[in-house]
């Protein structure tokens, strides 16, 4: 490959490795993905209704918001955001972005707690990827909970 062809790539995982650590909205995180896309053979990018949440995941009133990944397309990379281990949703809480890699989530409610609950790799649990596995998480002394320290 020459190297005019692999600067596409390159731009790609740099915006991958940083990640959307300083995003500070929803459309900060979308406008990496779409930039990902649009830099790899001028991809046409789409993030359609449902790809961004609203809920207070920290019990402060206060709405945060989750950007789920899974729900991007782009036309010139059917992969470019989910691989066989899940896709990335992106959580915005506490002035931070979190990224967790899932296969799916759901939001459940337990008394005064609002736990994410994340079904992940079964690699997660010692397993394959045909493992069933999950990962709750509560927002606690300003980060994210687990029985571990959370996948991100």
């Amino acid at each position: 490959m020459r190297a005019t062809a692999l600067a596409p790539i390159a731009t790609a995982l740099a915006l991958l490795a940083a990640g959307p650590a300083a995003a500070a909205d929803a459309e900060s995180v979308i406008a990496e993905a779409r930039a990902l896309c649009e830099g790899f053979e001028n991809g046409r990018f789409e993030a359609p209704p449902g790809t961004v949440t609203e809920t207070d995941l920290t019990g402060d009133g206060v709405t945060e918001t989750i950007v789920d990944e899974r729900r991007y397309t782009c036309s010139s990379a059917a992969s470019m955001y989910c691989g066989t281990g899940g896709c990335n949703i992106v959580v915005l809480a506490g002035g931070g972005a979190h990224r967790f890699l899932v296969k799916d989530w759901r939001i459940i409610d337990w008394g005064p707690d609002r736990i994410l609950l994340t079904a992940v790799h079964g690699a997660n649990c010692e397993g394959t990827n045909l493992r069933r596995c999950y990962e709750a998480l509560v927002w606690s002394e300003d980060a994210f909970r687990s029985v571990r320290p959370p996948l991100e």
